[in-house]
């Protein structure tokens, strides 16, 4: 009898082990990312943001309810472009749509959305050219 309790219990330990090292991980990857909260117009949802704020306070927010990145520089106000990001040194072709009432952010999308987030949401360095009208700046989010 005893012996059939054990090999129930051996299955069941391995199961949890593995549940408790799969939640350790996924916690060591959010935490890469700062968040931040925010609730709908509604107030009945709240909706989870994660973001990296570099050096030259430039935001970089990974809205993964839409599956793009939103690019925010408060002290330029001009129309921005990018058109590539480099993940982790490996480019990836981008378009970008300025919001029109917040002109300080960019949105910026992706092809195949799902594929580049998981990408995004693992970096390490996230760099990319933003031209404004003629001048080009360097905007790079290193995520520890």
């Amino acid at each position: 009898m005893k012996y059939f309790s054990q090999k129930k219990i051996a299955p069941t330990l391995s199961r949890l082990a593995l549940l408790i090292f799969a939640v350790m991980t996924n916690q060591s990857v959010h935490a890469k990312w700062d968040a931040e909260r925010d609730m709908t117009t509604n107030g009945k949802e709240e909706l989870v943001y994660y973001y990296k704020t570099n050096d030259q306070d430039q935001k970089l927010v990974l809205d993964k309810y839409v599956k793009r990145l939103i690019f925010i520089r408060p002290d330029k106000f001009y129309k921005r472009s990018i058109k590539q990001i480099k993940i982790d040194g490996v480019a990836v072709d981008v378009t970008s749509d300025p919001f029109s009432r917040y002109p300080e952010q960019t949105a910026i999308v992706f092809e195949n959305k799902d594929e580049v987030l998981k990408k995004l949401f693992l970096a390490k360095k996230i760099e990319f050219n933003v031209l404004y009208g003629r001048d080009e700046a360097l905007s790079t989010f290193q995520i520890k």
